[in-house]
Formats: structure tokens, C-alpha cells, sequence
């Protein structure tokens, strides 16, 4: 099993003659054994690492939603069954394009797998990272405290 964890994630904002082009975040960037996972992601997928982690300070729905996914209270509501994990740091809207990834739970352990980027619109591309599994109580206390950010 790998130890889960989680980094704060700031994305510095921008205005442009006195209005806002790029909003400022902070959201919730997974670590796993030590190593980011939007790192991971971006390092074996290509592209860009203009995200914003599933929980985020001020999107009170975006992690209500995002906690019942990672606990599995609540199905993924996209066709593929993954859970998003980062999303559009605009919007949150899958159709910008998010990472996500197939959650199951066992006894005592949950498990990460089957990671992709989404739009909702055309064909997952799979990335070639994972499975990841965590001990449930590892999980559960870092998910918890990742809502509370």
C-alpha cells in the first residue's frame, strides 16, 4: 500500500485593467508516497498543470460533491465512472477538460486506478499511471482533512 497525502496547490491570479483575467486559488494537490500526484499526471500525460485540485477554499459544492465521490457516498456522474480529481480552475466544468480516476473500495483498503483526462464530449485518454491502493483509514483521514482546506 502507498501513504496518501496532501499539498495545498495556489494558482496566483491576474487582473487586467482593473478586472480579474485569472482567478487566484488554493485547492488540494494529492501526494502519494511523497511524490504530487497532478505531477504525475501531467509528467506522463503531456500538457499543461493549470488545474484546480477537487477541493478547493470557497467552492463549498465543488467539495460537498467531491467528498461523497472519494468516500463512494455518492456515484461519479460521468459516463466513464471516474471520479474527477482535478478540474477547470475557472469553473470546474468537466467540458474544460478533467483528470479522474476509478475508485473502489475493499475491506480495508480503497484504491485509485484507471486514471484518464475527460471533457465529456470525446474519448477518455488514458494515463498510464496506477493502481494506487491506500489503507481505508489513510484515506479517509486525508480526504477529510483535504474538504476541510
Amino acid at each position: 500500500m502507498v501513504v496518501l497525502d496532501f499539498k495545498v496547490l495556489f494558482r496566483k491570479g491576474h487582473q487586467e485593467n482593473g478586472r480579474v483575467t485569472v482567478h487566484e486559488s488554493y485547492s488540494c494537490d494529492f501526494v502519494i508516497d511523497g511524490n504530487p500526484m497532478l505531477d504525475r499526471i501531467v509528467k506522463e500525460l503531456g500538457g499543461h498543470k493549470d488545474f484546480l485540485g477537487c477541493f478547493a477554499r470557497g467552492w463549498h459544492k465543488l467539495n460537498e460533491h467531491s467528498l461523497k465521490q472519494l468516500l463512494l457516498q455518492e456515484k461519479p456522474e460521468t459516463e466513464s465512472g471516474r471520479s474527477l480529481i482535478y478540474v477547470c480552475p475557472e469553473c470546474a466544468d468537466i467540458g474544460c477538460g478533467a483528470f479522474g480516476c476509478k475508485i473502489t473500495k475493499t475491506e480495508d483498503s480503497y484504491v485509485w486506478g484507471d486514471f484518464a483526462y475527460e471533457n465529456g464530449y470525446e474519448d477518455p485518454q488514458p494515463i498510464a499511471i496506477g493502481p494506487f491502493e491506500f489503507a481505508a483509514e489513510n484515506y479517509e483521514s486525508v480526504v477529510r482533512a483535504a474538504y476541510k482546506l
